[in-house]
C-alpha cells in the first residue's frame, strides 16, 4: 500500500514531464519532439484511467504538467504586476488548475463513453469535449494543444485542413483509441490503427497542402524594430528613438529600392504617453518623408491600438478587440467589472471592434497588399485570426506584442510556438514584431524564424514574396462541421440505455 501511494505521485510527475515537453519550443530533435509527445501524453494519460486508476490522479498529473509549464508566471507577476509572492504564487495555482479542469473533464468523458461504446466511443468522445473546450470555453490564456504539430513544417501544414483545435482533438483522439483498446483487451496491432491513422492523416495533409487554390504573387520590403523599452513605461523621446533605429536600418539596406514598397513594423507598446486616435498630419507625414507604410503599437485612452500610416493612404486605427482577462481587462460583465475594477484599483481596456475593413492597405507594384493586425495575445486565438482576416479581406497577418512582461523566461517562447499555426490555418504569413525578443516569422508553408533573445534590442530586415492560399480552415464552416460529425458519432454509438440500479 506505501509502495503503491508512493508510485502514483511519481508516475503523476513522470506524465507532467512528457506534457512539457510537448511545449519545449523550439523543439529539439529536429523539431520532431513536440509533436512525438503530443501524441503520446494523450495516450498514456488515458490508458491509466481507462484501466481503472482513480481519476483524482489523471487530473493531478494535468495539474502539474501546467504548473511546470506556467513556472514562470509568480516571478513575472512579482517584478511586473506588483504583487506578493506569495499571491502571485496562488494565481498560478489556480491558472492550473482551472486549465487542468478542462482537460480533465475531456479524460473522465471519454472514459465513460468507452464504458459504453469501447475504444471508437471513447476517441470520438474525447475529440468532441477537447476541441468545444478549446474552441468556446473561458480561458485565462488561451492556448491548443494543437500547437506542438506547429514545430515541424510537414505537420504545421496539416493545421490548413483541421485547425489547430482540429489537430488537438486528432491527438487525443487517437491517444483514446490506443489506450481503450489496451484497457479493453485488445491487441497492440489494433491499438496502434488509431495513431497510425492520426500519422497518416498528418503526412496526407502536409502534402496535400501544395494542392490548395492560391493567389497572385505578393511582394513587400519589411523593416522591423525590436527596441527593448521596459515593458508598460511611457517616457518622453520614445517615438524619436524609434525613428533613429528606423532610418539607420533603411539607411544600411538602401531601402525603399525601386519598385518595391517597405512596410515599417513597430511592436505593440513602442509608443506610449498619448492618445493616437486624434487626427496628426505629422505622424502620415513621417511616413511618406521616408516613403514607408508603417504600422505601429500605441495607445489611444483605454483602448491598445495600432495605428498605420502611408502616404495618400487615410489614417489606419484598429484597437484591441479581445483585451486579456485580468491582464489588461476583467472579465464578466459591464457591471460586474466596474464593481472589480473599483475593488481592486484597475482599470479595464475598453474593447475595439472587429469589422469589415480592418486591415492597413499598402501600395506595391504588384497591387495593394492588405495587413491584418493581431495585438499580443490575439494572436493565440484561432477564431479571432480567422475572423479578422476574412473582415479586412487581408494578405498578410502582423503580431504586434510586448513580451518584456515575460522578462527572460520561457513565456516568449511559448507564446511563439502558440501563435505559429496562425500562418498555415490561414494561409498567409505572421508577421512578429515583439518589443524585447523574439521577432521574426512564420511562413504559410510551416516554416519559421525568430531572432535574439529575451530582453534584446535588435533591427530586422526581409524581403518577403508570397501567394496567399485559400485553405479550409478559413471558413468559418469548419469548426461546426466538426463538432456536428463528432457529436453524431458519439450519439450513434452511445445511443442505448442506462442500465437500472436498484
Amino acid at each position: 500500500m506505501k509502495n503503491g501511494w508512493l508510485l502514483r505521485p511519481l508516475g503523476s510527475l513522470v506524465l507532467a514531464c512528457v506534457f512539457l515537453l510537448a511545449f519545449r519550443f523550439p523543439g529539439a530533435l529536429g523539431g520532431s519532439l513536440e509533436p512525438a509527445m503530443a501524441l503520446l501524453f494523450p495516450l498514456l494519460l488515458l490508458d491509466s484511467l481507462y484501466k481503472g486508476r482513480h481519476a483524482f490522479w489523471t487530473w493531478l498529473t494535468l495539474f502539474a504538467g501546467l504548473v511546470l509549464l506556467y513556472l514562470w508566471v509568480p516571478q513575472t507577476l512579482t517584478s511586473k504586476g506588483y504583487l506578493p509572492f506569495g499571491l502571485a504564487l496562488f494565481g498560478m495555482l489556480l491558472l492550473s488548475g482551472w486549465e487542468a479542469t478542462g482537460l480533465w473533464l475531456a479524460a473522465v468523458g471519454s472514459r465513460w463513453m468507452f464504458r459504453r461504446a469501447g475504444a471508437p466511443g471513447a476517441a470520438l468522445t474525447v475529440a468532441l469535449i477537447l476541441l468545444a473546450w478549446e474552441s468556446w470555453a473561458f480561458h485565462v490564456y488561451p492556448w491548443t494543444w494543437g500547437a506542438a504539430f506547429g514545430s515541424l513544417p510537414w505537420t504545421a501544414r496539416s493545421s490548413a485542413f483541421l485547425g489547430a483545435a482540429g489537430l488537438s482533438a486528432l491527438a487525443w483522439a487517437a491517444g483514446a483509441w490506443a489506450a481503450a483498446t489496451l484497457a479493453g483487451g485488445g491487441s497492440a496491432r489494433r491499438a496502434l490503427a488509431g495513431p497510425g491513422l492520426a500519422l497518416g492523416f498528418l503526412l496526407l495533409a502536409g502534402g496535400a497542402w501544395y494542392l490548395l487554390p492560391r493567389e497572385a504573387l505578393r511582394t513587400l520590403d519589411v523593416a522591423m524594430i525590436q527596441p527593448n523599452f521596459p515593458a508598460g513605461q511611457a517616457w518622453a523621446g520614445m517615438e524619436a528613438e524609434m525613428w533613429r533605429r528606423s532610418d539607420a536600418l533603411l539607411k544600411a539596406q538602401g531601402w525603399p529600392r525601386s519598385g518595391h514598397s517597405v512596410l515599417l513594423l513597430w511592436p505593440e507598446s513602442s509608443v506610449l504617453g498619448r492618445d493616437d486616435r486624434r487626427a496628426t498630419p505629422r505622424l502620415q507625414e513621417e511616413a511618406a518623408s521616408r516613403r514607408v507604410a508603417w504600422l505601429y503599437g500605441t495607445e489611444g485612452g483605454p483602448f491598445n491600438l495600432i495605428r498605420g500610416e502611408a502616404a495618400g493612404r487615410p489614417t489606419f486605427l484598429f484597437a484591441k478587440a479581445e483585451p486579456m482577462p485580468f491582464g489588461e481587462r476583467m472579465p464578466g460583465p459591464a457591471p460586474l467589472r466596474t464593481w472589480l475594477d473599483r475593488q481592486l484599483g484597475f482599470q479595464s481596456q475598453e474593447a475595439g471592434e472587429l469589422k469589415a475593413g480592418c486591415a492597413f492597405g499598402i501600395p506595391t507594384a504588384l497591387g495593394e497588399v492588405r495587413v491584418h493586425p493581431l495585438i499580443c495575445s490575439e494572436a493565440l486565438m484561432p477564431e479571432r485570426a480567422r475572423r479578422g482576416l476574412a473582415l479586412g479581406q487581408a494578405d498578410l497577418l502582423s503580431n504586434h506584442t510586448n513580451d518584456g512582461w515575460f522578462d527572460r523566461s520561457i513565456a516568449t517562447d511559448l507564446h511563439a510556438a502558440q501563435i505559429r499555426l496562425r500562418a498555415t490555418e490561414l494561409g498567409v504569413p505572421l508577421l512578429r514584431a515583439t518589443l524585447s525578443g523574439k521577432s521574426g516569422l512564420f511562413r504559410e508553408d510551416g516554416r519559421f524564424q525568430l531572432w535574439g533573445e529575451p530582453l534584446s534590442e535588435g533591427a530586422y530586415a526581409l524581403s518577403l514574396d508570397w501567394r496567399p492560399i485559400h485553405t479550409p480552415a478559413r471558413s468559418p464552416l469548419l469548426l461546426p462541421l466538426l463538432m456536428t460529425a463528432l457529436l453524431a458519432g458519439c450519439l450513434l454509438l452511445g445511443w442505448k440505455p442506462l442500465p437500472r440500479t436498484t
